[in-house]
C-alpha cells in the first residue's frame, strides 16, 4: 500500500518543506536522492522530476535495530516525491507493511512511525 499525497508545490518546494518539518517530530532527513539529475549524469533522461528522501527517527532506529538488526534492510524511510501529469505527488510505502514482511512483532512501533511521517508529509504538502 502507497500513501500518496497532491500539493501545489514544486518538487523542490516539498523537498524543502520536509527538511523544515520533519526535525518538528524528531525526524532528520539524511540524504536527497535526486534521481532525475542521477540519471541525467549517467545519459538517461527521466521526463518528470523526482527525488527521493531518506528519512529517519533515531529513537525508532533504536528500538527497531536493538530488537532486530534484519529491519536495517528497509530503514531509513523513504519518502517520493515527483511530478506525474502535470502535479506534484509525495509518497509514502506503508511502513507497517514493510515492517511486517521483516518482522511482525514490531507493527506497533511501525504504527507510530508511520503516523509521524504522514504528519510530516501533510505539513509538507
Amino acid at each position: 500500500m502507497q500513501y500518496i499525497e497532491v500539493s501545489n508545490k514544486s518538487v523542490d518546494e516539498v523537498v524543502e518543506s520536509l527538511k523544515q518539518i520533519a526535525p518538528k517530530y524528531s525526524f532528520g532527513v539524511q540524504h536527497v536522492h535526486n534521481i532525475k539529475a542521477t540519471l541525467n549524469s549517467k545519459g538517461k533522461e527521466l521526463n518528470e522530476d523526482c527525488q527521493v528522501v531518506d528519512i529517519c527517527n533515531p529513537n525508532y532506529a533504536e528500538k527497531f535495530l536493538n530488537g532486530d538488526i534484519t529491519i536495517a534492510c528497509i530503514l531509513p524511510c523513504k519518502i517520493a516525491v515527483y511530478t506525474k501529469d502535470g502535479e506534484t505527488n509525495i509518497s509514502l510505502n506503508s511502513f507497517t507493511q514493510l515492517i511486517d514482511d521483516v518482522n511482525p512483532d514490531f507493527i506497533e512501533i511501525a504504527l507510530e512511525a508511520q503516523n509521524e511521517l504522514l504528519k510530516i508529509i501533510d505539513e509538507a504538502k
